[in-house]
């Protein structure tokens, strides 16, 4: 009767719709990684992305019924300190792999704190409003906060090098910012310094090898069988599968290796081979259902820190997903960015099940705030 009440307790506010959509995708995603990694002959990918579900599943519970939301803010600034010394700690003595040095070996396990960046940037940047109480339009003095905790990982995630995912943390922290009243002044100062930057970027900051993904961006078939390779594989894997696609384990791409990053950033261009343009549509449907619920729940929240986490891991899963289509559809530079819940990777599918977890703690602080 105790464990009844307890269970009942922790089960009120969850969002199952919600859960029903992220879970949905993970299914589809082990699906298509399946295929991707010819699991019937060698499954080690394939099982080693059900233990990270699993685990990550596990998290997911933690974060979102087992600490409250005022636990969870608490916590934030030590999250992110710890996550800043991983950073320092990769950039020091990281694992280096295909020229990027951006894991950290715990044992037998890689880790990529880079990945988890994003979990405490969310946090961090909604915790950061909490000192600024009673500020009616933030200028970039007011924002200086907010421009120093998202400075330092972005600055420590370039380093590696890795410009995908130290975009995305701006992106993300940057949405979060846009919800509350920034001064014109300081938005144009923004946009002038971002495009100068932008430029000194290119001529002094960026690898040659980051240059070639934009020029090849711009004109893949410059050099078709080298840094133009992917994009290429990937557009051809995506037309293939015309309406209803090739059907499971058929694509030629992906079978017979034509299609690079298979199972991480192009698992897309899997799906689409197979499954063609209707099974493309019922990824991008569960995906606008999915932000949608986010932004729903964003609306909701009670207060400030619980509508900014919310809106931080809607930037989260809008941008991965709008970036690593663009990504494998040829319209945007192929910059390592994967497709949340579908992509094989370990440390992003914790952070990416910990970010729900998230969502049902904001979630369920409303519904028991309101009885």
């Amino acid at each position: 009767m105790i464990f009844a009440q307890f269970l009942k307790e922790k089960l009120r506010g969850i969002p199952w719709g919600l859960l029903v959509t992220v879970y949905a995708l993970v299914g589809l995603g082990l699906f298509s990684l399946y295929s991707a990694s010819g699991a019937d002959v060698s499954p080690g990918r394939f099982n080693d992305q059900v233990n990270w579900v699993l685990l990550g599943t596990l998290g997911l519970i933690f974060w979102g019924l087992f600490l409250d939301l005022r636990s969870i803010e608490r916590l934030t600034f030590f999250g992110y300190i710890v996550v800043c010394l991983m950073l320092l700690a990769v950039d020091l003595r990281g694992d280096v792999s295909k020229g990027a040095q951006r894991w950290l070996a715990v044992g037998p396990v890689r880790i990529q704190p880079s990945e988890l960046a994003k979990f405490v940037i969310i946090l961090i940047t909604a915790r950061s409003f909490g000192f600024t109480k009673g500020v009616q339009e933030f200028t970039l003095f007011t924002l200086w906060r907010q421009i120093l905790v998202v400075g330092i990982p972005f600055i420590l995630i370039l380093i590696q090098p890795d410009l995908g995912t130290a975009s995305l943390v701006l992106f993300i922290a940057a949405l979060q910012i846009a919800f509350v009243r920034v001064e014109w002044k300081s938005i144009a100062i923004v946009a002038v310094t971002g495009l100068t930057t932008a430029v000194l970027a290119w001529s002094f900051v960026l690898y040659d090898y980051q240059k070639l993904r934009v020029l090849n961006f711009i004109n893949p078939m410059r050099d078709p069988k080298g840094a133009g390779y992917h994009s290429i594989q990937s557009m051809i894997a995506v037309g293939s599968g015309g309406v209803w696609g090739r059907g499971f384990m058929q694509g030629t791409q992906s079978q017979l290796n034509f299609l690079p990053e298979r199972h991480t950033d192009f698992i897309f261009s899997v799906w689409a081979e197979e499954h063609g343009f209707v099974g493309a549509l019922v990824i991008f449907v569960l995906y606008a259902a999915l932000v949608l619920q986010i932004f729903q729940i964003a609306e909701r929240a009670r207060d400030t820190f619980s509508a900014l986490v919310a809106l931080g891991v809607a930037g989260f899963f809008m941008f991965h997903f709008l970036i690593n289509v663009a990504m494998v559809l040829g319209v945007f530079p192929v910059v390592g960015v994967p497709l949340s819940l579908v992509s094989y990777g370990g440390t992003h599918m914790l952070t990416v099940l910990a970010c729900v977890g998230l969502l049902i703690a904001v979630e369920r602080k409303r519904v028991q705030s309101s009885t």
